[in-house]
């Protein structure tokens, strides 16, 4: 079941983030990517792999230490736990950055490689998005 939810979670974010890079001013997908339900079938998965193994994810943070999160990553359930997790914060950061782009009018030549370092590297893609946020605040004035 674990790998099952393992490629729902993936194949469920997935989905979004083609028509996000390829297709960013369609308004069919617009309207999509502006509802903050399409997080909800990564985090289901999440929930559903978690729910049978809360008490062994509570004690990780009771002493964290890497050899415990390796242990967890180890087991099926842990990598699949992770997978969902880090599907679901991926497709968050690149929603907003998805949004945050068309509010301020911010080329897709420029966002959609970040975009597509998004799908495996949010926090990078967020770094990058940043930076570009930053150079476009000062050539818009």
């Amino acid at each position: 079941m674990d790998e099952y939810l393992f490629h729902l979670s993936a194949y469920s974010v997935l989905i979004f983030w083609f028509p996000m890079i390829f297709f960013p001013h369609s308004e069919f997908v617009k309207k999509v990517v502006r509802s903050p339900w399409i997080i909800l079938p990564p985090t289901i998965c999440y929930l559903i792999i978690l729910m049978p193994h809360l008490k062994e994810s509570i004690m990780l943070f009771y002493k964290p230490n890497p050899q415990a999160v390796a242990a967890l990553m180890g087991e099926v359930w842990g990598a699949s736990l992770f997978w969902a997790y880090a599907g679901a914060f991926d497709l968050f950061v690149g929603r907003w950055i998805f949004l945050d782009a068309h509010e301020h009018s911010i080329s897709f030549w420029l966002v959609s490689p970040i975009m597509f370092v998004c799908i495996l590297f949010g926090p990078l893609a967020f770094a990058l998005y940043a930076i570009l946020r930053f150079i476009f605040s000062f050539s818009s004035r």
